[in-house]
């Protein structure tokens, strides 16, 4: 089977794969991209039982490896990407979505994002990128790992808010006029 090519996390998948223990599965049967932000700063605390933090996640090896790729976006764009919406979008956006984000809108090749965030369906809705967009439910299907997985990594989820976003375009709302 082909590897899903191209595909972007965001911290809340990278934590959630690892508290599943499918981390290693995933990344072996994708292309996994992950923003500096996430690789190096979202990610290095996964949530543990009762609101307290567990084990750090250790990427190092899996970029060392060339097993998951890192990019990065420059202040300058993504200043620039972060310009376009107004605060109903701001609010929500993390630096590591926004720096996914960014880069996803800059390239050329079809790449796709995977969140937990409402907020990441929502831009991609707005910005008429809705075939960009993938749950984590979509992807473990995809791959061969499928199973049900809570309602923020449902297929459902990425497609109401992705419809959320969508109507915010067409009222105006999110982006800057």
């Amino acid at each position: 089977m082909p590897k899903l090519k191209l595909l972007i996390l965001d911290a809340g998948v990278v934590i959630r794969l690892h508290e599943l223990g499918i981390w290693d599965q995933v990344r072996d049967k994708c292309d996994v991209h992950l923003s500096q932000i996430v690789a190096g700063k979202e990610v290095l605390f996964q949530p543990g039982d009762e609101g307290e933090y567990g084990e750090d996640i250790d990427l190092s090896s899996d970029i060392s490896s060339g097993k998951v790729r890192v990019f990065d976006v420059s202040a300058t764009e993504l200043k620039a990407f972060r310009d376009q919406f107004d605060s109903l979008y701001l609010g929500d956006l993390d630096d590591g979505e926004a720096e996914s984000l960014a880069y996803l809108t800059k390239q050329t090749d079809d790449f796709l994002i995977s969140s937990g965030d409402a907020i990441v369906y929502r831009v991609l809705g707005n910005l008429s990128r809705r075939d960009q967009g993938l749950s984590l439910e979509e992807i473990l299907q995809r791959i061969g790992l499928g199973r049900r997985l809570e309602w923020a990594y449902s297929q459902a989820f990425r497609e109401k808010y992705t419809m959320d976003g969508e109507t915010d375009m067409i009222q105006r709302r999110g982006k800057k006029t």
